[in-house]
């Protein structure tokens, strides 16, 4: 593999990865303040999120040595890789809050779901940089295939927070790709019947539960309304400043449920209060500008589509999060990208930054930038 030339490190996106870093910080700063005020502190959730972020900054800068382009021929492979192992799920998964999403082999978690997304992103990339028109029938449910497969086999986990975020990456692609009114119209009528249908017979009562929290959030406080409940209470309390790390009452005294994953956003705003939720809001919108704006800046189609597919990711996973936090959506339970606690997920988004680092260094560019 030729090592890249002294000028082509200077195509490095700073303006990707320092955003990044900065989340993580923030994501260990919250950890750290969850912990520290335990009977006997082991701080065993930092010391596992440091392993998946050193085994991610590892890959992270193995890819800079890695032209993204060589992947595009093995993607449709990634991705029946990909299916294999969410098939297998269902044979040797391990079921947690009542989604069989996990493999746990000696100890270590693994949830394949996370690293499909970004697989997901690559298949759908090369899909439609080699389609001509993506506006024919046949290229339509080409596409569709593609997302219907494991959003089938993610609802029946059943994994609504993942399904909505790789259906959103899905729509993401059309939006760009251009698809005309009819299709969209087409795939927006299918998911309507689909929830009716999903209402009527298949969701779980726990599951019609949290929607109905989302239209009436004081229905049942202290049942399946608890969570948002309990979410607002924190970051309220929080005020302008917060609490301080370690000094939350609704993180340090176990009133907040999954308050290192799904509601570690709360527990921002809880310790630094409305100022350092604002700044992890801020930073994580000029991590997507970066991106967004690389996307345009390059000339390969594939890198073009893989910049797009991982600003859908963590436009939809982030923001999602955040609102689910605050009560302006039904809670799907979803981690926030580089925050949360959960090695997958970590790895998954450091692993993207890399690649969006391959594609910066190797892609063709408009001359001046």
């Amino acid at each position: 593999m030729k090592l890249l030339s002294h000028s082509r490190w200077s195509y490095i996106n700073w303006g990707v990865i320092i955003p990044g870093c900065i989340l993580i910080l923030f994501g260990f700063a919250t950890l750290y303040s969850l912990q520290i005020n335990q009977d006997v502190p082991d701080f065993s959730l930092i010391q596992r999120q440091g392993v998946a972020f050193i085994l991610g900054a590892i890959v992270c800068a193995g890819l800079l040595f890695f032209d993204f382009r060589n992947i595009k021929d093995y993607a449709y492979l990634m991705y029946i890789f990909g299916i294999v192992l969410l098939v297998l799920l269902f044979a040797f998964g391990v079921t947690v809050r009542g989604t069989t999403g996990w493999f746990r082999i000696g100890g270590i978690g693994f949830q394949p779901i996370e690293f499909f997304k970004l697989v997901l992103i690559i298949t759908l990339s090369k899909f439609f940089s080699d389609t001509r028109d993506i506006n024919t029938l046949g290229s339509f449910l080409k596409a569709a295939f593609l997302i219907a497969l494991p959003a089938f086999l993610i609802y029946i986990q059943p994994d609504m927070g993942s399904l909505f975020i790789l259906v959103g990456i899905w729509f993401g692609y059309l939006i760009i790709m251009r698809l005309k009114v009819r299709y969209i119209v087409l795939c927006v009528l299918t998911m309507v019947i689909a929830v009716i249908v999903a209402w009527f017979f298949i969701l779980e009562p726990y599951q019609k539960d949290r929607i109905m929290n989302f239209v009436n959030p004081e229905r049942d406080i202290a049942g399946s309304g608890y969570n948002v409940h309990q979410s607002k209470i924190a970051i309220g309390s929080g005020s302008l400043l917060g609490r301080g790390l370690g000094l939350g009452s609704q993180s340090n005294l176990n009133f907040l449920p999954e308050q290192e994953t799904d509601f570690i956003f709360a527990v921002v705003a809880e310790s630094l209060g409305f100022l350092g939720g604002a700044v992890v809001i801020i930073i994580y919108t000029v991590l997507l500008w970066k991106v967004a704006r690389m996307a345009l800046y390059i000339k390969d189609p594939f890198g073009v589509l893989i910049s797009f597919g991982v600003f859908f990711w963590f436009t939809f996973q982030g923001f999602t999060n955040i609102a689910m936090n605050i009560g302006l959506i039904p809670v799907f339970g979803i981690p926030l990208p580089f925050l949360s606690y959960g090695g997958s997920s970590l790895l998954s988004s450091i692993i993207a930054l890399g690649l969006l680092q391959s594609i910066s260094l190797y892609s063709p560019r408009e001359e001046g930038i």
